[in-house]
Parts: C-alpha cells; sequence; structure tokens
C-alpha cells in the first residue's frame, strides 16, 4: 500500500472516492471544509490533498496586521459556516510539519490518518495550539493513540506534487479551498453552508437538492475594535473567545467595515485616534449621520486622567477602559455591555418577528423593503419581489376551523423559507394568509425560478384541502416583479407591480405563477 497513491490507497480501503480536495493546514475555510465533510459523513471518501498556500512562512506570530487578518477570516467563515465551531488563534503557524505527518500516517492507515487531520485542524481553530510544534503533534498523537510510522523520514513526492498541482493550476489561482467532484465539477473558495451542503452531498452545482432544517444565522456577537496596539488586540482575542472580534486600524476602515457589514453589538475605539474630534463629530463627519445610539461605544485611554475622562463621555462612550487592560476586569465589562446590548435586541425583535409564524412581520418586512430599494438604487442593481397568496384559505378555515388554519399558514411559512437559501433573501407574513419574498439582487427570470420552487414546494407538501375547488390540497399563486431601483420612485412600485401579478394568476384559475409586464403599462 505505501507505494500506492492516496487517492487508491483510500480506493482500496473504502471502494469509492467522491471529491478531490486542495486545502491547508493554516486556512479557517479549509477548516471548515473538513468539518463540514465529517458532519456529512464523508470523511472516508475525499482525496484531501494537505498543501502550504504560502509555504516560505515558516511561523507569523502576533502583528496587528496579523490578527485583523485572522479576525477577518473567522468572522467570514462563521457568516458562511454558523454551525463550525472555530475560535481566532493569535498566531499562523507552518502547516509543513502537521502535513508531512498526516501524509506519513496515511501511507499505512488511511483511517488514522483521517482521524489526525480533523484533530491538528481543531488543534489550531478551536484550542488556539502551535501546530508547527513538533511536541503539540506528539501529543495528539498520544491522545489518538497513533504510532509513528516507521518511514516517517523517507521524501515525500506526492506531497511536493500536490503543491505543484496547486500551485500551477491557473483555474484555481492560488485560492483555497479547492473541490473537485468525480463528476469533474470544481468549487474554488467558500459557498455559503446550503450551497455547500448541496454541493457535497450530491457532487454538482446544479441540484435540487435542498438541505434539511432552515439556514439561521450566525448568532454570535460581533465587537468592532479602532486599535493598532497588537498586544491588546490579542487579549481581546483571547478573553472574548465567544465573540467575533473585527479589527481595523484607522478611521475610515471602521467605517467603512461598520457601512458593509453592519453596525457590531460593541464598537470600541482607541480615543488616541479622535482626540481633536469634538462630541460624535468624528462619526458625523465622515458620514453625515449620527452613530447607530443602540450600539454601545467604549473608548480605549492609554492614560486616565480627567479631561480625557471627561472628552470620552462627552464624545458619547458609553463605557471607558484604561490600558494595560486588565483581563478579567476586561471580560468581565465586555460581557456586561453585551448582555445589555443582547437584551435589548430581544426587545426589538419582538416587535418584528410575526407572532404566529416566527418569520418577519409586516412592518419589518416595509423597513428591509426600504432598506433594499436605497441599497439597489445606490448599486443600480436589480431588487425582486414576490407577493404569495394562499388559495381558498377561508374556505379552508370553514372546513378545519381557524386554528388548523393558523396551522396551515404557519406550514406554508416554513416551506417558503426553505426556498429562500440566500442569507440577503427575506420571507415575511404580508397579512392573513398572503407573504412577501424580498430577493436583492435578483432579475425577473431567477424570481420566477424561486417563485416556481415556491409554488412546488407548497404542491408537493400536500396538505389536504377537500374544500378547495381548485386542488385536493392546498395551493397558492404567486405574482412576481423586478425592477432596478431609482431614487426619486417610491419603493411602494414594486408592491404595486408584485400585486398586479398576483391578480393575474388569481384571475387565470390560480394556483400559479405571473410576472408584472412592464411593456403592458
Amino acid at each position: 500500500m505505501n507505494n500506492a497513491t492516496q487517492k487508491e490507497r483510500l480506493f482500496e480501503c473504502f471502494g469509492e472516492v467522491y471529491f478531490t480536495v486542495y486545502a491547508d493546514f493554516k486556512c479557517p475555510f479549509c477548516y471548515a471544509l473538513n468539518e463540514r465533510i465529517f458532519a456529512l459523513n464523508l470523511e472516508h471518501w475525499v482525496d484531501f490533498r494537505l498543501i502550504q498556500r504560502v509555504p516560505e512562512i515558516h511561523n507569523q506570530r502576533g502583528s496587528l496586521q496579523l490578527l485583523s487578518e485572522l479576525t477577518t477570516e473567522v468572522a467570514e467563515v462563521r457568516r458562511r459556516l454558523p454551525s463550525t465551531e472555530i475560535n481566532v488563534p493569535v498566531f499562523r503557524p507552518s502547516s509543513a510539519a502537521a502535513a508531512s505527518l498526516v501524509y506519513a500516517i496515511s501511507r499505512d492507515n488511511p483511517v488514522e490518518a483521517v482521524k489526525l487531520r480533523r484533530r491538528i485542524y481543531r488543534a489550531l481553530w478551536v484550542d488556539g495550539e502551535d501546530i508547527s510544534d513538533p511536541g503539540t503533534l506528539a501529543s495528539l498523537l498520544q491522545e489518538l493513540n497513533i504510532e509513528l510510522p516507521s518511514h516517517k523520514n523517507l521524501t515525500n513526492e506526492e506531497l511536493t506534487a500536490w503543491q505543484s498541482e496547486w500551485a500551477n493550476n491557473t483555474e484555481f489561482n492560488r485560492n483555497l479551498p479547492v473541490i473537485i467532484s468525480e463528476a469533474g465539477e470544481t468549487i474554488i473558495g467558500f459557498l455559503l453552508e446550503p450551497e455547500l451542503d448541496a454541493f457535497l452531498e450530491s457532487g454538482s452545482l446544479v441540484t435540487d437538492h435542498v438541505p434539511n432544517g432552515l439556514w439561521q444565522p450566525q448568532k454570535r456577537q460581533r465587537i468592532l475594535v479602532l486599535d493598532n496596539d497588537a498586544k491588546c488586540v490579542r487579549m481581546l482575542v483571547e478573553q472574548m473567545h465567544d465573540t467575533q472580534i473585527e479589527v481595523v486600524e484607522d478611521l475610515i476602515g471602521l467605517i467603512a467595515h461598520a457601512r458593509n457589514l453592519g453596525m457590531p453589538d460593541l464598537l470600541m475605539v482607541n480615543s488616541s485616534f479622535i482626540e481633536n474630534v469634538s462630541g460624535t463629530d468624528w462619526w458625523r463627519n465622515t458620514t453625515n449621520s449620527d452613530p447607530d445610539p443602540a450600539t454601545p461605544i467604549i473608548h480605549i485611554l492609554d492614560n486616565l486622567t480627567s479631561s480625557a475622562e471627561a472628552a470620552a463621555f462627552e464624545a458619547g462612550a458609553a463605557d471607558i477602559i484604561v490600558k494595560p487592560f486588565h483581563p478579567k476586569l476586561l471580560r468581565s465589562r465586555l460581557k456586561s455591555h453585551l448582555q445589555e446590548r443582547r437584551s435589548k435586541q430581544l426587545i426589538k425583535n419582538f416587535t418584528r418577528v410575526d407572532a404566529l409564524t416566527s418569520i418577519c412581520n409586516h412592518r419589518e418586512f416595509c423597513s428591509q423593503l426600504s432598506a433594499e430599494w436605497s441599497r439597489a438604487a445606490r448599486a443600480g442593481s436589480s431588487l425582486a419581489l414576490l407577493m404569495i397568496d394562499i388559495n381558498q384559505l377561508r374556505a379552508y378555515n370553514d372546513t378545519y376551523g381557524h386554528l388548523s388554519g393558523d396551522d396551515c399558514i404557519v406550514r406554508v411559512a416554513q416551506l417558503l423559507g426553505n426556498c429562500l437559501r440566500r442569507s440577503e433573501d427575506l420571507v415575511a407574513r404580508y397579512k392573513g394568509g398572503m407573504f412577501a419574498a424580498l430577493l436583492p439582487g435578483v432579475e425577473v427570470v431567477s424570481a420566477l425560478k424561486v417563485a416556481q420552487d415556491c409554488w412546488e414546494a407548497v404542491t408537493n407538501a400536500k396538505i389536504t384541502h377537500p374544500a378547495s375547488s381548485i386542488a385536493s390540497c392546498v395551493t397558492v399563486s404567486i405574482g412576481a416583479a423586478a425592477t432596478v431601483p431609482r431614487y426619486e420612485k417610491n419603493c411602494m412600485l414594486i408592491i404595486e407591480q408584485a400585486e398586479i401579478a398576483l391578480y393575474q394568476a388569481k384571475q387565470m384559475s390560480c394556483n400559479q405563477v405571473c410576472s408584472f409586464d412592464h411593456n403592458a403599462c
């Protein structure tokens, strides 16, 4: 078995190899991919080729730039794969020794190599251990009761070949991870969790497979930090490992970060960056708006003086923290602010969520529509809307009673939610048995595809409706509209267009999908 390739060894042990993967231990996206492979029980059917994205780097530790990169990458992993457990390490170690060790183990025992690969990944990205340290690797071998292979000093020609294949492939463009299915379809980079799971379970980018359950965004709270002190940022990362730390080095970066990713749950600003600006003008001068009052702003002071303390509170600080940080005190104070923030958010959410279906209510839909309309007008991109109505719901209520009618509405809401797979899509209860689905960046052809998916999901659920004159089960009519918003137009325009399309679907015997015809106006 030692002279065979890794793929041949896997095939000999397990009979099939469904995917080929190029990945690096020091890449958080590769770690997250490995976790999804294990979660889907595919670990023994993947030819996992360990390479090094930047082989010349032996060990990176603790610089502010590195911490900023790591926090940003981990934040993106949490956004795309919210089910993945991951923390921010304070260094990026060399992965050469770990890759060589796993490869050496795989030559004798592919099963043990798979276990070791996952444990090394988790040692770095969950436990924060240095996987370039021989002592750490020896400890992991002992933990898994794996013996060092007798041929550990042999050259690793196959590892070198993998490195060359990845580095010289112009399609890969030195990106990670790379996933190639048995059919030859390739994913370069990283997908959202539902899309990745669908690809891993089907082997194709074109699939009707819908992963089980609704995709839920990550609930981990975010702290955005403006500071250039690497030591203090490291302490924040270490003490607040159960939150998402995001680091910027200047005021422009902070404003851009907040605009692109949304306001964080807590904002920490080194007062030296804004000491020459009065009040909250440091934010207003850059954004032409006031900072979100719901987001607490904590000022970091290099030295505590009465004048500095007064200036911080005059600038809108909810609290001040003085350097050097005391670890336990730092954690306690930040936790207190985050807990208060979460409590306020929970109260606010009660006003945004429909009590019956637990999806967005009409008020939240209107708020999001207005925001997406403005965003699309700025970007010159399309915005689509579906209006979805349960056919003959009154007859259903008359037959089964209003409690059963409510159950029907809840079931349809769940089915529609399963059809909207992107994080930016929104489904809301508009009124009664009517729903609205907001699809940013989507043109009419794609909107009709989503509408058809919604229609089929409800029809295929076969919810019995004997009183219906349309079919023996619950059905829906759907009106679709898409437009490129303009500032001078009101966002109610797209609602009117989708409702006209819905009316057309109702007039044409219901139980179908219609789109708004701009040429008819």
